[in-house]
């Protein structure tokens, strides 16, 4: 039946009817046609109509949610297949509409049921780079959904958008996780997993050669600090070690700070300017790469203390 169904897609691309239906539909047809006569046609895929079981809907979107259900509910058997024939890097490229369809229409269906098959093909979009790290095609949208889909159905999801977001994914492609932790951003899950995960790739996260990307880490602190936890893990790492020992990398989860308007956070800031100063005043004779750096963190660490000021003023 798979391969029965992606030639369907086909069909679907030219926009002659609704993805997810046209799909179970032919293939309800197929699956009736090949079993008749048949002892068991327990392997039939169902049809729409005996899915739907004469329910009407406002919009087509709540049909497709109450399909979903439906077949992960009462014909659990196909629910694989089904995900498995709709999450595609095919259509990732050449359908991409239909795809961020049925991403989004999966996570609400599968809202706080913390199913482990609609993780693990969601996590495929944001974990896989044949999802996220194909040039010819870029769709953040799809990227996002997945991202805001897994946190929707629960710790398994979160667990699952957290080990996508690994170092392996930040050495190929740092502006696909920026789209993550923006989507994290944008729906503030209380799940520390996920904190975990920003927190990772704001503080140790390095490029092969031990550098790291400026604006990956401020979009990754600027996220977190809108999690609940999330100040205080950034206020773990306002060290003056950890200043001296990464500059150019602390500058970046300062500004991470001012994005974030963290207020909170104003009072250690304010600590790290008398040690930086001295540092700086120690290295007066040793000019060097390292010591514009200090000295660019400081210029850095003076305005957003100044513009937080302001803030709580």
């Amino acid at each position: 039946m798979r391969r029965l169904i992606q030639n369907i897609q086909v069909i679907i691309r030219r926009g002659t009817a609704p993805a997810i239906l046209l799909v179970c539909l032919l293939a309800a047809r197929h699956s009736t046609a090949a079993e008749a006569g048949a002892d068991d046609e327990t392997n039939s895929f169902p049809s729409v109509p005996e899915v739907l079981g004469g329910q009407t809907f406002e919009t087509e979107i709540d049909r497709d949610i109450y399909f979903l259900r439906a077949i992960h509910d009462r014909y659990r058997p196909h629910w694989a297949e089904l995900l498995e024939v709709n999450i595609t890097v095919h259509d990732h490229v050449l359908a991409p509409k239909k795809l961020l369809r049925f991403v989004t229409e999966l996570g609400e269906a599968m809202r706080d049921r913390d199913d482990p098959t609609a993780c693990a093909d969601l996590a495929l979009i944001t974990g896989s780079a044949e999802f996220y790290a194909d040039g010819d095609a870029d769709h953040p949208d799809i990227l996002q959904a997945a991202a805001q889909a897994l946190i929707k159905i629960g710790p398994r999801g979160a667990k699952a958008l957290a080990d996508s977001m690994s170092m392996d994914h930040y050495r190929r492609d740092t502006p696909s996780l920026e789209v993550l932790a923006n989507a994290i951003g944008q729906a503030q899950p209380a799940d520390p997993e996920i904190s975990k995960a920003l927190a990772a790739i704001a503080f140790k996260f390095t490029t092969t050669n031990g550098a790291f990307y400026p604006r990956c880490t401020t979009t990754a602190v600027k996220n977190l600090l809108l999690l609940t936890n999330g100040p205080a893990m950034v206020a773990a790492h306002l060290k003056s070690a950890e200043v001296f020992d990464n500059p150019g990398r602390l500058q970046s989860i300062v500004d991470g700070i001012a994005a974030a308007r963290c207020v909170e956070l104003s009072t250690n800031l304010v600590a790290l300017e008398a040690p930086v100063s001295q540092r700086l005043g120690e290295l007066a004779n040793s000019p060097g790469g390292y010591r514009d750096d200090l000295g660019e963190f400081r210029k850095r660490l003076a305005k957003v203390v100044w513009d937080l000021g302001r803030i709580k003023k």
